[in-house]
């Protein structure tokens, strides 16, 4: 039925701020950046006449990609983002270097949710370390230790 996962998708308040911190955490641009106004959006995502300004980044060592979409028409209204509040979602990346992912994300503006990468000391991931993140658009990133 199904072959597999293409991408993750979040929909941003300022594209353009995420698309600035997207293109220096990957280090390169967005493959696509681009308008998506056609009839068939609006039908697709449940709103006639929506327009929609989307970006997608390639996710390094990953098949799957990036879309980050900003509603241009209708504007949505913010919502709490907050990791714990049900329908949030977050993108988990893999690194070798959990110290220096950690580090490159500070530096990028996101703010870290513990002091330090933690070990995970039980379950299918022991032995691992992880850290979560907030973005500078408050959606929560994820890095975990690759095996």
């Amino acid at each position: 039925m199904f072959t597999g996962m293409l991408h993750v998708g979040f929909t941003v308040a300022d594209l353009d701020a995420a698309v600035g911190f997207y293109e220096e955490l990957f280090g390169a641009p967005p493959r696509v950046r681009r308008i998506f106004d056609a009839p068939y959006t609006g039908e697709q995502v449940g709103y006639p006449g929506a327009r929609l300004d989307v970006a997608h980044f390639d996710v390094p060592g990953s098949p799957a990609f990036l879309e980050l979409i900003q509603y241009l028409e209708p504007v949505g209204a913010p919502v709490d983002v907050e990791t714990c509040n049900p329908g949030t979602g977050h993108l988990c990346l893999a690194s070798a270097d959990v110290d220096g992912a950690f580090a490159r994300l500070v530096e990028l503006g996101a703010v870290p949710r513990s002091t330090a990468p933690v070990a995970i000391t039980s379950g299918p991931n022991e032995g691992r370390r992880v850290a979560y993140f907030r973005d500078p658009q408050g959606l929560t990133i994820e890095v975990m230790e690759a095996r």
